[in-house]
């Protein structure tokens, strides 16, 4: 009891700390690229995963929230056509998952730990849900906000990283204006109990996750993900470049996860697609 007091406390007073900057920003029209005359990019407004994928190297790469494979289409998740450098025990419990998306793709005894658990969906993975975000601009820090989960990331400026963070769901996270335009956030210190996406790809505890956003204009935002982890993938590789549209009403509609709902859902609706026709 005490332990959940003690973090309902954090979140309050964590909520009674960023509330002047919400407010401040809910005045501006959504997605508005105000002069506020600061040396840096101005993220301020409401983001969606609704935009189209930059090709990639001449590939056409479907609109639509969810990453994509490097060189291919999600459904090429795990196959020669993927683009994404798999140690061999990645490559195995990649195969081995039973994802919501991708070529194995199923409602049937999935291990999603989202599905099963309401795990934090983690970083990159929070993109791969449908709706949206925002970022509330401190001189301090950058706060990432999540409809989804419902969670939110605090990504601290002019710091370093820690020694030796201690493994978290959505990890530690630093980040640095480049230009006028673009902001680069830097995060280590993940657990292994997420996937990357939405196909099941796993990471390790040495996941190095960077995500750099562009603003492009008063309702766009091109965002690039690169995944740095030796001790799931042989070389560094990135998600295709996304550009990210504009939207409204940020929270007015959340995404609590709830493992009594998802067993309803299951029950409801996965069962009748997965049982088998009766004669």
């Amino acid at each position: 009891m005490r332990d959940r007091l003690g973090l309902s406390a954090c979140f309050l007073f964590a909520g009674l700390a960023i509330a002047p900057v919400l407010r401040a920003q809910a005045a501006a029209p959504s997605g508005s690229a105000k002069n506020t005359g600061s040396d840096h990019v101005d993220l301020s407004g409401v983001w969606g995963n609704l935009g189209a994928a930059v090709p990639a190297a001449g590939a056409a790469q479907p609109a639509g929230p969810y990453m994509l494979s490097p060189k291919g289409t999600m459904q090429d998740a795990g196959t020669p056509a993927d683009g994404v450098p798999y140690q061999p025990w990645a490559m195995k419990k990649l195969l081995a998952e039973r994802p919501p998306s991708g070529p194995r793709a199923t409602f049937d005894s999935s291990t999603d730990p989202n599905i099963l658990y309401c795990e934090l969906y983690g970083v990159p993975r929070i993109y791969n849900s449908p709706s949206k975000f925002k970022f509330v601009q401190t001189p301090e820090a950058v706060y990432i906000l999540y409809e989804y989960g419902v969670v939110w990331r605090v990504v601290w400026l002019n710091r370093k990283h820690s020694d030796d963070p201690d493994p978290s769901y959505m990890g530690e996270s630093i980040g640095r204006y480049e230009g006028k335009d673009t902001f680069v956030v830097d995060s280590i210190g993940f657990n292994d109990k997420t996937w990357l996406d939405s196909t099941g790809r796993p990471h390790s505890e040495k996941l190095h996750v960077i995500e750099k956003f562009r603003r492009l204009g008063p309702d766009k935002l091109e965002m690039g993900i690169a995944i740095d982890d030796p001790g799931a993938y042989s070389a560094t590789w990135s998600y295709p470049t996304r550009t990210v549209a504009s939207a409204k009403d940020f929270a007015r509609e959340v995404w609590p996860c709830s493992v009594r709902e998802n067993n309803e859902f299951n029950e409801s609706v996965e069962k009748s697609t997965t049982a088998p026709a009766k004669k």
